[in-house]
Order: structure tokens, then sequence, then C-alpha cells
């Protein structure tokens, strides 16, 4: 059976990721920070360790590896899901701690990650996805430290693909989850984004459009688990023909 393993897996949409690897019959290593969480999902769900930490410190980085070769010998398959939205603040707010913050969680630690699970990576010609956003490809007003956290995997993943020839590298993007980050958009966007921005989630929220993360997290399990070698590189929508295909 496949290893994966899936950060930012205690909730949303990374929680939908492991639970549909398991059911799929992968052996998934499930991380994040909360223990409690964490423990749920091994609960309720057959083939799910758990490790729970912050995935932006090394120790964490190093145990989540060292538990899925201990566990079950390879790594399959890596799912970089954990993200964070803060800060939300205009640029001439922008404060470099802030800033800092952000992009330790959402773009340093996935390639330190990444880094450390290459070898068996390589041997398993194994995948990594990357979970980008649209705002990899868009300016969105009070976003400035999330948009090019987004910006910066993408061009991660392409370098990653360019560089291991032996492993497939893809950026998913998720669309717009029904998430604790949803959430915050609705509660702190309105003094920071324009009117406009923070209206169409208030929409899609108060009209039930917000994607379920099962719906997404189905199809990036089926790119953990099936995307072909032509696809490395790729900036892929969950929704588009070609991943919805791996998961029939």
């Amino acid at each position: 059976m496949p290893t994966v393993i899936v950060t930012g897996a205690s909730r949303g949409l990374g929680r939908s990721i492991a639970t549909d690897l398991a059911r799929r019959g992968a052996d998934v290593i499930a991380t994040a920070r909360s223990a409690e969480l964490l423990a749920d999902l091994a609960d309720d769900v057959d083939g799910v360790e758990v490790l729970a930490g912050d995935i932006t410190d090394p120790a964490t980085r190093a145990g989540v590896v060292d538990l899925a070769l201990a566990r079950f010998g390879s790594i399959d398959g890596l799912v970089n899901n954990a993200g964070m939205l803060d800060p939300v603040a205009a640029m001439h707010d922008a404060h470099a701690d802030d800033w800092a913050a952000n992009l330790a969680v959402n773009v340093t630690a996935p390639v330190a990650l990444t880094a450390l699970a290459l070898p068996a990576l390589r041997a398993a010609g194994g995948r990594v996805v990357n979970i980008s956003s649209g705002v990899a490809n868009r300016p969105v007003v009070g976003w400035g430290a999330y948009c090019t956290a987004k910006a910066a995997l993408k061009m991660a993943t392409e370098v990653l693909a360019a560089e291991e020839p032996d492993i497939t590298a893809v950026s998913v993007r998720p669309g717009v989850v029904d998430t604790a980050m949803q959430a915050e958009i609705r509660r702190v966007g309105a003094s920071v984004m324009t009117p406009e921005g923070h209206e169409r989630f208030l929409d899609l929220y108060e009209t039930g459009e917000l994607l379920d993360p099962a719906v997404p997290g189905s199809a990036i399990a089926a790119v953990a688990l099936h995307a072909p070698a032509s696809m490395s590189g790729a900036f892929v929508s969950w929704d588009d023909d070609e991943v919805l295909a791996l998961g029939s």
C-alpha cells in the first residue's frame, strides 16, 4: 500500500484529504498542531497514524518523515496542505515578523519537509502535492502575504519538477472551501479588503456555494496517488477534467 504524508490534517481540507486517502487504501501519516483533533481523526479513520506538532519546527518535520519510514518503510506521496492567511493587512501596514510567520508556514515548511522526504520519494517514484490557491495568479487587496506565499509555492513546485525527474510535483487550487480560513475572511476581511472582494466571500457563504472540503479533498487524494509524470510542474484546479479523471 502507498504511504502518504498530509500536513494540516486535523480539520477542513487536510482532514478530508487524509480520510479519502485512507479509504482508497493508503497508509496515511497525518500531522497538525492539534493533538486532540488528530486523535479524533485516528479514532475515526483506519489506516491513519498521527503526529502532533508545528510543521515550521524542524523536529516535527523530521519526526513525520521518520514515522512514515519506521512504520511503513516508504513515502509514496506528500501533501503539503498546512497554511495560514494572516496577516490580513495592507502592504503599507506590513510588519516583517508577520510576513515571516506566514512565509514560514506557507513556503519554507513545505519546501523543507519536501527536501527531507525526497530520498524516499525518489525511491518510490512518488508525488508531491502542494496546495496552492487562485491567488497565486491574482492579487487580493489585504492578502499580500498570502498571495505572495502561494505564488512562491507554485514556483517552488515548478522548480521541484524541473530538478527531480523521478518524482511528480503538482500544485492544486482547491477552490473556495468551507474551512476555518473562510470564517476568518468573513470576520476580519471587511477592515482591509475592498467592499466588493469581501462581499463575494460573504455571498458564497450565505448562498451555500462554499465547497464541502470532502469534494476537493477527494480529487486531491487522487492526485497524490495517481498523478502521471506528464502532470509534473502543473498548476491545476481540483475540478479540471484531467484531475477528476484520476479519481474515476
